[in-house]
């Protein structure tokens, strides 16, 4: 019954994981999206570390997910999921690359 509850577990976490990684996708690929049209984001170097720790977290997230996420990885992929939606609030792409260039000025 345990390992039945645990294997629940872990199978729910991989679908809510699966779509975040997706959520994920969407500010990467944005990003890259604006600054191949308009350049580099004039972010202060707050805004400047938040951008490049989502990137870095989401590269974690995803390659780790494209080996098989193994329990013992596991935990170190919800943490960094937990970090990432921590810095992005979860907003959309656009929305949140103009709050951090909002919070730059």
């Amino acid at each position: 019954m345990k390992n039945q509850t645990i294997l629940h577990l872990l199978q729910l976490q991989a679908i809510t994981a699966t779509y975040f990684s997706e959520l994920c996708h969407m500010y990467r690929e944005y990003f890259s999206k604006v600054v191949k049209a308009q350049g580099a984001p004039n972010l202060n170097a707050d805004q400047f570390i938040r951008y490049q720790n989502i990137i870095a977290i989401d590269y974690f997230i995803g390659t780790i997910k494209a080996i098989g996420v193994s329990h013992s990885l596991f935990q170190h992929v919800s943490k960094a999921e937990r970090t990432l939606k921590r810095l992005t609030k979860e907003l959309e792409p656009e929305e949140l690359l103009k709050e951090m260039i909002e919070l730059s000025v």
